[in-house]
């Protein structure tokens, strides 16, 4: 049987269409990563100045909380909130029969007291006399001494019986510490009061206002008192006034945030006890610090042990965990210390979705700049 004859020209045409194929065949010995899509921030240098903005409220800068240093049933307030009153002038008064009745027994005591001690005094006198004559002996000399000086004792607490009826009684009327107005009323006629119960706020604007806010532990050590600051009444309008820090809390309140006192140098028009402030604190010393670098609050990611890090991406995509110091807070912008450089790029949010040495595209938007 003759075999079959097979062109070299056709044999070379099929393998130059097998090889190519062969070639494009997919290679499933390796998976390509593929990056996830985050929106960066690119690290901008520090300045070496920095205010930190807070809220406050405005207080009187003289005020205080009166009450009665003696229980009783209160007779008559007479003033209410809103009022304005003089210094001196009676504010509240309670009943005061009970004590009025208290200051006179306290009085008859006193003078029954006195008549004992002169009658004892003479007594004593007359007992000596005749002890220099050898009338009477030593031991009756002795017995009209001691009587008398029992007689000075009971003498001296009637008198101070009678003087603390006498203030007791002068107590049940509340009168003005110096010139104000009625901020609060805690109590109404015909209420029993303890004693040290507090029945009206009062404050006085001879003094001038003041703004009370808190700072974090960390902004402590950049503050000091009589430093100016400024301060903004969003119920007056735009612009600031400066203001003078005249009190540095040396105790933490709750979550180690320390009090700290401003004092209006000129109060504006129209300002009230109890409005809303906004503080703008002028921070010195280490905070002024170049190396401080403020970062999108959403780049913060907190550990287990509630330290805080930041995902940096290398030149090539891939992510960084980098370990930072959060020296301030404010409500959209962070100030960290850490291993960080201007100019580097760090994921700005989303962090819960990616993790360190992961690949990362950026998206396509430019970098958010925080002053």
């Amino acid at each position: 049987m003759p075999r079959a004859y097979r062109s070299p020209t056709l044999v070379s045409l099929l393998l130059g269409l097998v090889l190519p194929l062969a070639g494009c065949s997919p290679d499933t010995s390796s998976t390509a990563e593929i990056p996830t899509v985050v929106d960066s921030h690119v690290i901008q240098a520090g300045n070496g100045a920095d205010i930190t903005r807070l809220s406050g409220r405005v207080q009187a800068a003289e005020r205080a909380t009166l009450s009665f240093e003696i229980a009783g049933k209160i007779e008559r307030i007479a003033v209410d909130v809103g009022d304005r009153f003089e210094a001196g002038a009676p504010l509240a008064t309670l009943d005061d029969e009970r004590y009025r009745l208290v200051a006179r027994q306290r009085q008859a005591e006193a003078r029954e007291a006195e008549a004992s001690l002169i009658e004892k005094r003479q007594d004593y006198r007359r007992q000596s006399s005749l002890a220099e004559k050898g009338y009477v002996s030593d031991t009756q000399l002795d017995t009209a001494r001691a009587g008398l000086d029992t007689a000075e004792s009971r003498h001296a607490s009637a008198v101070a019986a009678q003087e603390l009826a006498e203030r007791d009684l002068a107590q049940t009327t509340l009168n003005a510490p110096f010139e104000g107005s009625v901020s609060a009323r805690q109590a109404e006629p015909s209420e029993r009061v303890a004693a040290n119960q507090a029945i009206l706020e009062i404050i006085s604007d001879r003094e001038g206002f003041e703004v009370a806010t808190s700072v974090p532990e960390t902004l402590v050590d950049a503050l000091s008192t009589g430093t100016t600051h400024s301060i903004g009444f969003p119920a007056l309008g735009g612009g600031t006034l400066p203001a003078t820090l005249t009190q540095l809390g040396t105790q933490p309140r709750s979550s180690n945030d320390y009090p700290v006192i401003l004092s209006l140098d000129e109060p504006p028009e129209g300002v009230r006890a109890g409005m809303t402030a906004e503080v703008e604190l002028s921070l010195a010393g280490a905070a002024q610090d170049a190396s401080l670098l403020p970062i999108p609050l959403t780049a913060l990611v907190y550990d287990d042990e509630q330290h805080a890090h930041v995902l940096r991406i290398d030149e090539d995509g891939r992510l960084e965990n980098v370990e930072v110091t959060v020296v301030d807070i404010g409500e959209e912008r962070a100030k960290v210390r850490g291993e960080l450089a201007p100019d580097e790029r760090i994921v700005a949010r989303g962090t819960e979705f990616v993790d360190p040495g992961q690949v990362v595209s950026l998206l396509d938007q430019g970098p958010e700049r925080y002053n």
